[in-house]
């Protein structure tokens, strides 16, 4: 059986979602909902989508998808969540980040417990074959037992911040940590919906020893060679035997004790997003169809990432470590806001 799908909104980050059901099998994209009439035509004749609709109700009550997908900016999540699970909306992928503070990931989290709903959050990341690849280098202990991490990125902490913890969870088999140290400097991305700090650079030690420092910062190194922020993407893993690495667009491998040379491969972004995007849509198929197969982006993963996002909000408020996980005030982020404006 193959599920149906759904699109809502139809920006520019919306084709990685409807180019994905190109080769599945398991799923079917049959509608697309945009309040712009000319953004849904252009997206519809694109990628071949046969329902089209201005109003999202009129889409859930008319194609009755099984899989809702949200690609709108962040202050829009929890309406049309709910207006799906009303509808019998089974699963969600909705785009990161989940949420932007506290009370509005509560409210998700919610949801999805009041309908039922399985969600996952589009940080797609962890499904690409070169993430797969170094996850196995890991796993099969090559470098020896992991010992440090550095992570980095530009752009905030809401922005490619979400893709850098979700890959950081990923290789670290979603072990939660133990302590959150952070700092910060500004603020930014108000102009594209991601109001968070400018520059962050976090300490997280987690209880197997590992310690994993991450930056989200405009001025981070991340990937020779590459300008635009969404491509400055890296993470870089120190063993007792050797060395692993993950860089966006750039290339991945390791190298460990006795190699005189290191073991590589490219990681071209063109192919990867797609690839990434595609096997992270079955996910959700195979997901619906068994329990026993929980999509690695769920929402209880998901959260457990935001949640660190929010001990490291409340780290750079108090200016000292915090266990995790954290009794966060509900207003922290705009406190921190506050704090970081003066």
């Amino acid at each position: 059986m193959a599920y149906r799908c759904a699109v809502l909104g139809c920006g520019g980050r919306s084709g990685p979602h409807m180019q994905a059901y190109k080769d599945l099998d398991n799923m079917r994209l049959v509608a697309a909902c945009d309040m712009d009439e000319k953004r849904l035509q252009n997206a519809g004749a694109k990628f071949g989508v046969p329902g089209l609709y201005t109003n999202l109700d009129d889409m859930l009550r008319t194609e009755k998808p099984d899989v809702l997908h949200i690609v709108t900016p962040p202050t829009i999540r929890e309406g049309p969540i709910e207006q799906a699970g009303r509808a019998g909306v089974k699963g969600i992928i909705v785009e990161k980040p989940v949420a932007l503070n506290g009370p509005q990931a509560a409210t998700i989290a919610a949801l999805a417990k009041q309908y039922g709903l399985k969600i996952a959050v589009n940080t797609q990341r962890r499904y690409a074959s070169n993430c797969q690849a170094v996850r196995k280098i890991l796993a099969e202990n090559r470098i020896g037992d992991i010992v440090f991490v550095r992570g980095a990125a530009r752009g905030n902490i809401l922005s490619m911040g979400p893709h850098l913890l979700d890959l950081l969870q990923f290789f670290l088999n979603d072990l939660p940590p133990k302590t959150v140290w952070a700092c910060a400097h500004g603020m930014n991305g108000y102009d594209y919906n991601h109001p968070a700090p400018a520059k962050v650079l976090a300490r997280f030690v987690y209880p197997n020893g590992v310690t994993a420092y991450i930056e989200d910062a405009d001025d981070a190194v991340c990937t020779p060679g590459e300008e635009g922020f969404w491509q400055n993407h890296r993470l870089d893993f120190w063993g007792s035997k050797g060395r692993a690495w993950y860089v966006q667009n750039h290339d991945c491998g390791y190298q460990a004790e006795g190699m005189a040379t290191p073991v590589a491969e490219p990681t071209p972004w063109a192919t990867e997003d797609l690839t990434g995007q595609r096997e992270f849509t079955r996910a959700m198929g195979e997901w619906l169809a068994d329990d026993r197969r929980p999509h690695g982006n769920r929402l209880d993963n998901s959260l457990q990432q935001f949640n660190m996002f929010m001990a490291t909000m409340l780290s750079i408020h108090l200016r000292r470590p915090v266990e995790f996980p954290a009794n966060v005030p509900a207003d922290i982020v705009a406190t921190v806001e506050k704090e970081l404006k003066q």
